[in-house]
């Protein structure tokens, strides 16, 4: 059975021709029958039923690409975001502070100990100094990036 795609004022409707010999030519519209007589080069068509113009479905909405996100840098398990100061490198609670201020430290040494997520998290220094200021005490909730410790 021969079918087709027609686009009639932007509209497309999917027609089948049953029968391509017949008098009048019977067809199918988006699955509605129509009797179509042809005179001339005219074609008149006329529905089989009375029925209301198929709507094609409309088209899918073409969506932007989403977003392109880039990745936050990493922060060091020492909890270190730069200069002199020790920071949380996740919201937690303070458990232990494990250094006194004026106490010398040396890279790795365990300044106090956060947790997260029921996990103990030792804070290590990132460099060799004097604990200048202690700004948290066991206990203490702090958010990401609080300031801990500084150092001199």
């Amino acid at each position: 059975m021969p079918a087709f795609d027609v686009t009639i004022q932007g509209k497309t409707y999917h027609v089948e021709i049953p029968d391509p010999g017949a008098s009048p030519l019977q067809v199918v519209v988006d699955g509605q029958p129509f009797e179509v007589g042809i005179v001339g080069t005219e074609i008149e068509a006329a529905p089989a039923k009375l029925a209301p113009a198929p709507r094609p479905a409309a088209e899918p909405a073409q969506l932007p690409p989403p977003p392109r996100i880039e990745p936050a840098l990493p922060v060091a398990a020492s909890g270190a975001l730069g200069g002199n100061e020790i920071h949380a490198p996740m919201p937690g609670t303070i458990l232990s502070v494990d250094v006194k201020e004026g106490q010398q430290v040396e890279v790795g040494q365990v300044l106090c100990i956060l947790e997260a997520m029921k996990m103990k998290n030792p804070i290590r220094a990132t460099h060799p100094g004097t604990v200048a200021e202690i700004c948290v005490a066991a206990g203490m909730t702090v958010p990401y990036g609080a300031v801990l410790i500084r150092t001199a």
